[in-house]
């Protein structure tokens, strides 16, 4: 009986193995042949106009529900990827974007203003900030946005120059007198620079290497933007209880902001934040759109930043740990040492310690870094 079924079973599991290969080969091979690579490569260029077609479909669809008389804090808005609108969002394509990207973001800016709705620009890696700002700055000064305060940006506290960007945001903001909405989260990219500064053996990380260092960053960052309220619209984005707990002990009785979670998550704590807030305080809901194959990378970071022994949320779902201990003030966490880099996560260069010094790289996306090679 046994092989009987073993030898009935061999066509259906040489199927079932032939269609994973084709759909192996689909995801990780270019083409058949080369002229099969080059057409299927074309379809890639025109990626980033798909993606402009459902931002600007997506910012009418949603402007036609918003009455006239909603402020553009109370209205929905778009989240953007400027690595969606373009396939080369990189520090060495820097003139092309120019080019090429600046006037795919300019259109949907003065779209969403026409509509009445707000659009922000989704934060990414590290090596993409300072291109990230570049084109902020240049829209939002431009004649377009004149008048406009729903244009907006988001700030990750898990890197180390998340203060310095508010700073930065700051000036420009006075510059122009009008706010910026800012939205302030913890970060989602923290495995990928890791690794990706231990590939390139750069002088150290992007990001902090311990969960507490980043919850007291985000703090910081918090006090910027409520001390700051004439420059910016704080926009607090955070599933941690006792983060929420802290902002909403800094700002007072000035309800002059709001708090965000990702659809899916951290439902039941803002309903009682909700309850018990008062003044009430507004939660904006992150609501990603699309078909799974575009997603796939958004849902693997929810998965690794959930699944993180450190999250809160996966911790709070643990019966077993001690309520003290998942609400504990993360300034005390640094506290009860000398503070340190995470022991289990060397320098980039101290990888290979004690049998060899990991070999050192040179920053390309950096202008310190590349403009002495360039000259050279």
């Amino acid at each position: 009986m046994q092989k009987a079924v073993a030898r009935a079973g061999e066509p259906v599991i040489r199927k079932a193995v032939g269609q994973a290969m084709r759909i192996m080969s689909r995801q990780f091979v270019m083409g058949r042949d080369i002229g099969d690579a080059i057409a299927r490569g074309r379809g890639g260029e025109a990626k980033g106009e798909r993606y402009f077609e459902a931002y600007r479909a997506a910012i009418e669809a949603v402007g036609d529900t918003v009455d006239d008389a909603t402020g553009v804090f109370e209205a929905p808005s778009i989240s953007v990827k400027l690595s969606a609108l373009h396939p080369r969002f990189e520090f060495a394509k820097s003139a092309r974007l120019r080019d090429e990207l600046a006037p795919r973001l300019g259109a949907l800016a003065e779209l969403a203003k026409k509509q009445g709705i707000g659009l922000t620009l989704d934060a990414e890696e590290a090596v993409r900030l300072e291109l990230l700002l570049d084109r902020f700055q240049a829209d939002y000064q431009s004649p377009a946005a004149e008048n406009w305060t729903g244009f907006g940006l988001v700030v990750q506290a898990y890197q180390k120059r998340g203060p310095a960007v508010i700073d930065w945001l700051a000036d420009l903001a006075r510059e122009t007198g009008r706010r910026i909405p800012l939205r302030l989260v913890k970060g989602a990219y923290w495995d990928s620079e890791i690794k990706r500064a231990q590939e390139q053996g750069l002088d150290g990380y992007p990001v902090f290497t311990r969960k507490a260092a980043t919850d007291v960053c985000y703090i910081a960052c918090a006090r910027q933007l409520l001390n700051w309220r004439a420059l910016f619209y704080p926009q607090f984005a955070t599933h941690n209880a006792r983060t929420i707990a802290t902002v909403a002990e800094l700002a007072g009785t000035d309800s002059d902001f709001e708090f965000q979670r990702l659809h899916g998550m951290g439902e039941g704590l803002y309903h009682a934040l909700g309850e018990e807030s008062l003044p009430r305080v507004p939660c904006g809901v992150y609501s990603p759109v699309g078909a799974h194959k575009d997603l796939l990378p958004y849902l693997v970071r929810r998965l690794l930043e959930n699944g993180a022994n450190t999250s809160f949320v996966n911790r709070i779902a643990d019966d077993a740990a001690p309520i003290e201990d998942v609400i504990r003030n993360p300034i005390e966490l640094l506290e009860s040492a000398p503070y340190e880099p995470h022991p289990g996560i060397p320098l980039p260069s101290r990888m290979f310690a004690p049998e060899r010094v990991n070999s050192a790289g040179i920053d390309l996306t950096d202008c310190a870094s590349a403009a002495p090679l360039c000259a050279a």
